[in-house]
């Protein structure tokens, strides 16, 4: 079980938690600000985070980077990492009070979806993702595509009824999902999308729970599926099943809106089909999945002239640095035909993310693609709405679209 509270002692940690975040945000702390996800332009705070040099202190209790070049040093620096450190587990022999609050990776322990391992386990993990999605992984998820996009006519919701459906039905098949359990395996992957956000950023108590309720529920298929035969493969699984569905799908939501809006670009892909990668690659940058990564220190560390003690946070704002106008020019502008440069910070393969992009970049690239091709007249219809509380992914709930 990734939690045994119970309702009223989750909630109670869970609105504490909020609660400080809120304050924090009061005094125009631009992470804590992220961290509220209210109606603040995120782009601005990442110019606002960057404009206070290679690392700032947040009140939130955090140093943060927004810096291209502090930020890619850091998601390769082995000093850090995603696994909790011993201190921040509460066994470094420091005192402890009953009226501090404890860590939000203590009241809702995300263990069981692999998101806090060490950095050689990702490592092992990246290789195996990349031998499981196969080469037949892309043509496979077209079919899926063109069957779901048929069934469309008029307007309809992208993202509910073609991206995420798509995304979650393909990784069920790839894992080994019974057929017959595909429709609740894709249902549960709607629960386990606040995942991610929920490692920096309490959610409220229904949400939590489902998300408990989801991952359990998850887990038992894939190990009816076979996927609980070895620790390396039940990693992979479960990575696949709850980050990547969410990544995957917000991923080619993102790009689909992302053309819509440009519409040389759209026509672009439409007559030739391989520059759909390159618009995926352009999402990735411009409006990554991922929008920041907490970090913990491993050590004591010197990073852009601060010194940082171990077993504190440090967040790479990974949108924000993929706009750092040193290593992107005109970094706000969607360019298809953006020359390679900086490498993007997206995924890191000895982190989790890095098992993740062998069926992230495919996946929404098969999307894409097959998107334009088959609705070359698609159109928005209303604006893009994003989950609410989430500022790690900023969660693509509904892109209203039209055929028409």
């Amino acid at each position: 079980m990734i939690s045994t509270k119970t309702d009223s002692e989750l909630g109670s940690l869970l609105m504490s938690l909020r609660g400080m975040q809120w304050i924090y945000g009061i005094k125009d702390d631009p992470y804590a600000l992220l961290l509220r996800a209210e109606s603040d332009d995120p782009h601005d705070l990442g110019r606002h985070a960057r404009a206070h040099g290679e690392v700032m202190w947040s009140m939130a209790d955090a140093w943060v980077t927004a810096k291209y070049d502090t930020a890619a040093e850091l998601l390769r620096d082995p000093r850090f990492g995603v696994r909790y450190p011993v201190a921040a587990e509460g066994n470094d022999g420091e005192p402890t009070y009953e009226w501090q609050l404890p860590a939000l990776h203590r009241v809702l322990p995300l263990d069981e979806v692999y998101l806090a391992q060490e950095r050689s386990q990702y490592q092992e993990l990246s290789t195996l993702a990349r031998a499981t999605v196969g080469t037949g992984f892309a043509a496979e998820v077209a079919e899926r595509c063109k069957e779901a996009l048929g069934r469309q006519d008029g307007a309809f919701d992208f993202m509910t009824e073609v991206a995420h459906p798509v995304a979650a039905s393909a990784v069920a098949a790839l894992l080994g999902v019974s057929p017959t359990e595909r429709e609740r395996f894709v249902a549960l992957c709607v629960d386990t999308a606040p995942a991610l956000d929920a490692t920096v950023c309490p959610p409220r108590t229904p949400t939590a729970r489902a998300l408990i309720t989801a991952v359990d529920q998850v887990g038992e298929l894939l190990n009816a599926a076979g996927n609980g035969a070895g620790a390396t493969a039940r990693a992979v699984a479960g990575l696949f099943a709850v980050a990547g569905v969410q990544m995957a799908a917000n991923t080619a939501a993102r790009t689909v809106a992302l053309l819509l809006d440009h519409a040389e670009s759209w026509d672009r892909v439409r007559q030739e089909s391989d520059r759909a990668a390159d618009a995926v690659q352009e999402a990735l940058r411009h409006s990554p999945p991922m929008r920041m990564q907490k970090l913990y220190a491993y050590e004591d560390v010197e990073l852009g002239g601060q010194p940082i003690e171990a077993g504190h946070d440090v967040v790479v704002l990974v949108e924000a640095a993929q706009r750092d106008p040193d290593a992107f020019p005109d970094p706000d502008r969607f360019d298809l035909d953006r020359p390679a440069g900086a490498p993007l910070l997206a995924f890191t393969e000895d982190l989790f993310t890095g098992p993740l992009e062998p069926l992230v970049r495919p996946l929404a690239t098969a999307v894409v693609a097959t998107a334009v091709a088959q609705l070359p007249k698609l159109r928005r219809a209303g604006p893009e709405l994003r989950r609410l509380r989430s500022p790690v992914t900023g969660g693509v709930l509904h892109l209203p679209v039209s055929t028409g």
